[in-house]
């Protein structure tokens, strides 16, 4: 994935420690959770709604896999908890203002809900004109993020 800035009206970053083992290097946009076994944030996934925490404001380090003789890296990181933001979507809809969104694709999409849990709920349409927007797959369009603070283990 790519370094995305996507602020619109940023709320208040807060730092917590990005995750850079494995495949889970954070790039500045992602969305990301709060693995509550590690402890550290990771790239959003489908099913990781309740420990949703945000949108990354900066990429994580170089995961340690990449990185001859050098320990794990993890360092603190800001994410922005709740806001309106720039996101693609996933595939094509017609979306009007407050349009329940999950986590599409990837950690840089989202998805109109179609009956996942409300636990999975991460982003609502955001569009106060209130007229109705048909949007192609992969199109940006702006999302007001609301965090599911506080989930088990973060606080």
């Amino acid at each position: 994935m790519a370094n995305v800035y996507r602020y619109s009206k940023p709320g208040n970053p807060a730092s917590y420690k990005y995750d850079s083992t494995g495949g889970n290097q954070i790039e500045m946009g992602d969305l990301v959770y709060f693995d509550v076994s590690a402890f550290v944030l990771k790239q959003m996934t489908a099913g990781n709604g309740p420990e949703f925490v945000g949108v990354a404001s900066d990429t994580g380090p170089t995961p340690a896999s990449q990185i001859d003789n050098a320990p794990n890296l993890i360092v603190n990181g800001p994410v922005e908890s709740a806001g309106v933001f720039r996101f693609k979507t996933t595939a094509a809809d017609s979306l009007v203002h407050g349009d329940i969104m999950v986590i599409g694709a990837d950690a840089q999409t989202l998805l109109k809900r179609t009956g996942e849990a409300l636990t999975e709920v991460i982003a609502y349409f955001w569009n106060p004109t209130g007229s109705a927007a048909v949007v192609a797959g992969g199109e940006e369009q702006l999302f007001l993020i609301t965090a599911q603070l506080p989930a088990a283990g973060i606080l």
